[in-house]
């Protein structure tokens, strides 16, 4: 099944290039990566379930290279949203790219979608170095076309060098991993260190750390995440936000193990990481008008989440508890399960809202879920999810992470149980300010009033655009529903994580869980049944909600996406760092400065990390190359003189202590 996936994905690839028009191009395109995912989740699911490892090993012309494949649970946690949310997106982006670029452009944008998918499948199942490097490539050059699918605007352009940018550098930290890893082994196989590493285990997980974790988007390095994903078409947001950036979090999973036993620090800066990333992720989603720039920060949010979960599994680890390490790794992977579903939902229901009205300015929005009711309503669900409320599914993963973190408090002491209590504030926090982004996000999005004649008119989207929303709004629900036998299919991969982790807590905090969405049902149908039985014991009366004293209310005297967020992002301005502008044209007369003939107010919250730290060295970056560059000369001896002294570079190294031999 997986050969099947990836053989039918690379043959929808070439069949969307190939294919004479756009309807030819999408059904080809979306029927492969349909076909494809279905292959695909099939083999996940079997290697969830048996919990056996099925090895493949074919020869491989690439010196030093082998076509070594390993499915085992692992693999199959990471695969099988590989395929789900892969198939859906396809059928969403068949209806979503009709409407969005031109004939070619549709035909690269299904070959690379296809490509991503594989890449993505052969990631989580390469048990080799190098076929682990050159999938991640793969991954990160077809995601990379989709990210500038928009090529002529020029916020898609400079979005996709940046991601080009953190995302070899991810590649480079990897392929340093891997020549540690291979020197110490004697090979590029996959496994467990053999022997005594030319470097210390710290340092290599650190570098696994900036390898996957920049894919994470763990911060500080989650930079190019809200960029890229703003400017990709939105099933492809879906795609990276809810699968991609996963890639990272099974590059840890699957190689911190192979170092040996985690230091306990390597614990505390994942949950320290992991606390900053959600609070500062879910702050800056609260304070963008770009909706999918908002959904993007909570990416970082939730990467955040993720992150804490892990940090808290490798303390487990680090301190032979297996309860903690079982919980912490449970509450990761499910959590990433969930997110992919809930953030899938979102960008779904927020990309086809802002294609309808043609802006991605939530104050351009508003009215949608009267006429909208399928998008609409699985919008809604999605973001109750997101938010984490009782009786859907991320709640039951952030739960299992509160109740790892209080363990994580009473078992530390000194700094370390600082750090963790900082992370449970972080936490409660976080949870707090992410039911107010949401409810913004819906509030000002759906709710409400049109805000512009295009959101007034726009008709919904077709059943292609519909049925994926629906499925995985549905998803959410039934995780919420059944938690204990989705929590129990991850034991497998969790053992492989951590070896001493136990999941038999896990399965049984959440058992109760199950309960919540049944009553919360019962209880939603016995007050609607109360309020029928009310109507029709009485009259009904009807009066203009009360406008404060104005009698013709307007859609611009409505909460805007600002305005709504504004009492929290005030008390955060120091972290947030927005910009106010302001501009006024005067009127005439005394009363000028005071009545001016036209003014406007703009609130612009940018990244400090990207603003202060990563632009200023891209920039010092590009003036050294340009230096170099400028002193490149197109000549043979030029070339020579290059390739004598790489020479000697190498025959010196061959006298270094330790490289020599």
């Amino acid at each position: 099944m997986l050969a099947l996936a990836i053989g039918v994905w690379g043959l929808g690839a070439l069949g969307a290039l190939l294919a004479r028009g756009r309807a030819s191009a999408s059904v080809v395109g979306a029927l492969s990566a349909v076909a494809g995912g279905a292959a695909a989740s099939a083999a996940g699911v079997q290697a969830l379930v048996s919990g056996a490892p099925v090895l493949w090993h074919w020869p491989w012309a690439v010196p030093a290279g082998a076509l070594m494949l390993r499915l085992d649970p692992m693999a199959g946690a990471f695969l099988l949203p590989v395929g789900v949310i892969g198939a859906l997106g396809a059928v969403y982006g068949a209806g979503y790219l009709r409407g969005h670029g031109s004939a070619a452009s549709t035909r690269v944008a299904f070959a690379a979608y296809n490509v991503l998918c594989a890449g993505m499948a052969l990631v989580v199942t390469a048990n080799h170095m190098l076929l682990l490097i050159v999938a991640w490539e793969g991954m990160t050059l077809s995601s990379w076309v989709l990210v500038v699918h928009d090529h002529a605007a020029a916020e898609a352009r400079a979005a996709g060098v940046q991601y080009l940018v953190a995302g070899h550098l991810a590649t480079a930290a990897i392929l340093l991993l891997a020549l540690v890893m291979a020197a110490a082994n004697g090979s590029f196989a996959i496994a467990p260190l053999a022997g005594p590493a030319a470097v210390p285990a710290g340092l290599l997980f650190v570098l696994a750390l900036v390898g996957f974790g920049t894919k994470a988007g763990i911060v500080p390095a989650h930079v190019w995440l809200p960029d890229a994903h703003a400017s990709a078409p939105s099933h492809v947001s879906a795609l990276m936000s809810g699968v991609m950036i996963t890639m990272g979090f099974y590059g840890l999973a699957r190689f911190l193990p192979l170092l040996g036993v985690p230091a306990a620090w390597w614990g505390y800066v994942l949950v320290a990481l992991g606390a900053a990333g959600l609070t500062g992720g879910i702050l800056f989603s609260l304070a963008q008008r770009d909706v999918k720039r908002a959904l993007a920060y909570s990416t970082v949010e939730n990467a955040g989440l993720a992150t804490l979960g892990i940090g808290l599994g490798v303390l487990g680890a680090a301190w032979h508890d297996p309860i903690l390490s079982g919980l912490g790794w449970t509450a990761a992977l499910l959590h990433l399960w969930n997110h992919a579903l809930a953030k899938s939902v979102l960008f779904l229901g927020f990309g086809a809202a802002a294609q309808r009205a043609g802006s991605r300015d939530l104050d351009a929005l508003g009215g949608l879920l009267a006429r909208w009711r399928w998008v609409g309503s699985a919008t809604t669900v999605g973001a109750g999810a997101i938010a984490a409320l009782p009786g859907l599914n991320v709640f039951v993963s952030e739960w299992l992470l509160l109740r790892a973190l209080f363990g994580a408090v009473l078992r530390g002491s000194g700094a370390g149980e600082v750090v963790m209590i900082a992370a449970l504030i972080a936490v409660v926090m976080g949870g707090a300010i992410a039911l107010a982004a949401f409810a913004r996000l819906v509030g000002v999005a759906l709710l409400g009033a049109p805000r512009t004649p295009a959101a007034a008119s726009a008709p919904e989207p077709g059943w292609t655009m519909r049925a994926p929303l629906i499925v995985l709004a549905a998803a959410c629900a039934a995780v919420a529903a059944a938690p204990v036998p989705v929590t129990g299919v991850l034991a497998g991969a969790v053992a492989l994580a951590s070896p001493l982790a136990d999941t038999r807590i896990a399965t049984a905090l959440v058992q109760p869980l199950g309960l919540v969405l049944p009553a919360l049902v019962l209880l939603g149908a016995l007050t609607a049944g109360a309020r029928a039985a009310v109507r029709r014991a009485g009259a009904r009366r009807y009066s203009a909600t009360w406008g404060c004293g104005y009698g013709a209310p307007s859609a611009a005297m409505q909460y805007g996406s600002t305005s709504f967020g504004s009492g929290i992002t005030a008390v955060f301005q120091p972290v947030l760092q927005a910009r106010i502008e302001r501009e006024a044209v005067p009127g005439g007369g005394p009363a000028g400065a005071l009545w001016p003939v036209s003014a406007r107010w703009a609130s612009v919250t940018d990244d400090p990390a990207l603003r202060r730290g990563y632009r200023p060295l891209f920039a010092r970056i590009g003036r050294v190359a340009a230096r170099v560059r400028g002193g490149e000369r197109a000549r043979v001896t030029t070339s020579v003189l290059y390739l004598v002294a790489a020479l000697v570079l190498l025959l010196g190294m061959l006298f270094v202590p330790g490289i020599g031999a």
